[in-house]
């Protein structure tokens, strides 16, 4: 795995690291990477001896979250990262991570660059517990700075749940199928050999069903985001995942600009 750049703040997708009290998010360097796979394996695979590195990582950005070192026994080190793609082209949408799993044929159409996330993780604190919230709301000034410098029109993922049971997740599929399915003329159609179709129950909502998806589809959702109509279950990595979706141009009002104000490192 290799960086784009040995200089990344000359990256004009993403320039000078953005910084705000006590912490740093960069894009990362060649020197970076060995800490980022470590990252990944120990997040995804259990293991931070374990190989979390595949094809598409040497054409990737990688982010760069760290401390600065504030505070009497601040740890410097890096604290979190994430894997972007930016796809000017349908081809290079195509060729992408999402692509292996979902058919983005429809999605290729629409016109637009398209910022795709992957692999976002970040580090427990020496007690074991996660960072307060000050590394992740910098992760999304990052992503916010790449699509702003993009002119991006999507931003896109896979959005993982922790089984490949999905009918574990009953009342959260049901919420997703009946409030969240993308417009059908963007929709993914299935392509991955194992998927489970999610379809609207006739048995009304769980109130607790919103608290049962994951912290990082919660994010996309209020984003505006939108989902597929089916999650691929993923045996390498013991997930089920759906196709996450945002549309810049209907992103609420109140988010672009917090956002916004994320990526030049202000609130």
């Amino acid at each position: 795995m290799s960086s784009r750049h040995d200089d990344p703040s000359r990256d004009p997708v993403f320039g000078a690291p953005l910084c705000v009290p006590g912490w740093q998010v960069r894009l990362a360097t060649t020197a970076d990477l060995p800490a980022i796979a470590a990252l990944r394996a120990r997040a995804f695979r259990g293991d931070p001896a374990a190989r979390d590195l595949d094809d598409f990582d040497s054409d990737s950005l990688h982010l760069w979250v760290g401390r600065t070192g504030a505070g009497r026994g601040a740890d410097p080190g890096l604290r979190a990262t994430l894997r972007l793609r930016v796809h000017r082209t349908a081809e290079a949408l195509l060729s992408g991570y999402a692509a292996q799993f979902y058919d983005l044929s429809a999605l290729a159409r629409a016109p637009g660059p398209v910022v795709e996330l992957g692999r976002l993780c970040r580090a427990p604190d020496a007690g074991g517990a996660q960072p307060d919230g000050d590394g992740l709301r910098l992760v999304w000034g990052g992503v916010a700075r790449i699509v702003l410098n993009s002119r991006a029109a999507r931003l896109i993922g896979c959005t993982s749940f922790a089984t490949t049971t999905p009918a574990t997740l009953a009342p959260a599929l049901n919420l997703l199928a009946a409030r969240y399915l993308g417009p059908e003329s963007l929709r993914p159609a299935i392509k991955a050999p194992r998927v489970h179709r999610l379809e609207t129950s006739p048995r009304p909502l769980d109130p607790a069903a919103p608290g049962l998806l994951p912290p990082l589809l919660r994010q996309y959702l209020a984003l505006g985001g939108w989902v597929s109509d089916h999650l691929v279950i993923d045996r390498d990595l013991g997930t089920s995942h759906v196709f996450t979706c945002v549309d810049i141009a209907t992103m609420p009002q109140a988010r672009k600009r917090v956002l916004t104000r994320l990526s030049a490192g202000q609130g």
